[in-house]
């Protein structure tokens, strides 16, 4: 199936120009445009669902003076309060200085009146899953949901019945027959990934190829990601994808 407009996502609301991640890259994203703002939602130690990519604060947060952080320091680890303590914008130069790390409240609110759709990678696990969809329940915000698996899928349809959803890992036809048979086409995006060296552990399943972009494109919408630059951009391009991930 081809959508009738090919839309753009922005990984982590922006990680080229603004702190990943950040409320400066989603206003960035918001303001230029992006029909998709994909982000990373955690639980802290205290329960708060703040936005980060990775498992530990070290290498996009750094001490209130600017220096590194020394100890490892995990997400689950802390609370909320405990973070703020911490400089999630001064690593990319004096002029984000003071950024801190953001609540997903936040961004569902700036994002609220936009259209832009709020793409949750699957960071909390489908067993913890609860407090992130009551959140969700607050705003009118539009909110598409990561998922690898049907579990997944049918326990946020039980809160959601109508939620658009992104799908990767299992792309054969078998696996893309069992998630159609539960998400509407125009609800699901499956996603394929640029065969890059910064992916060189992706498995053969997942890389974009001819073959695998048209049997997609059969049962849902085709998303394409890690794309770095220009040249990926066209190269992306071939394979008529609905929505590229920059």
């Amino acid at each position: 199936m081809k959508n009738r407009k090919m839309m753009y996502r922005s990984h982590r609301g922006g990680v080229y120009y603004t702190p990943e991640n950040t409320m400066p890259a989603f206003e960035d994203a918001l303001k230029k445009g992006f029909e998709y703002i994909e982000t990373d939602p955690q639980y802290t130690k205290d329960g708060s669902i703040i936005l980060m990519h990775d498992d530990t604060i070290n290498r996009t947060c750094r001490n209130s003076d600017g220096s590194k952080i020394e100890e490892r320091i995990a997400v689950n680890s802390i609370t909320y309060e405990e973070l703020l303590g911490y400089d999630a914008g001064i690593a990319w130069g004096e002029q984000f200085k003071g950024v801190k790390v953001p609540l997903l409240d936040e961004l569902l609110s700036a994002a609220e009146e936009s259209g832009t759709i709020i793409a949750l990678d699957k960071k909390i696990s489908t067993d913890r899953i609860g407090p992130l969809l009551d959140l969700i329940a607050k705003y009118d915000t539009k909110v598409c949901f990561s998922t690898s698996d049907c579990e997944r899928i049918r326990r946020i349809q039980a809160r959601f019945p109508d939620a658009m959803f992104d799908y990767d890992v299992n792309i054969s036809e078998a696996d893309l027959r069992e998630v159609t048979s539960l998400v509407k086409p125009e609800n699901l995006i499956v996603w394929l990934y640029m065969d890059k060296p910064n992916f060189s552990w992706l498995a053969d399943k997942a890389k974009v190829s001819k073959e695998r972009c048209e049997l997609v494109k059969r049962y849902a919408r085709l998303g394409i990601g890690n794309i770095n630059n220009p040249y990926d951009v066209m190269e992306a391009l071939e394979f008529d994808p609905d929505v590229l991930e920059v």
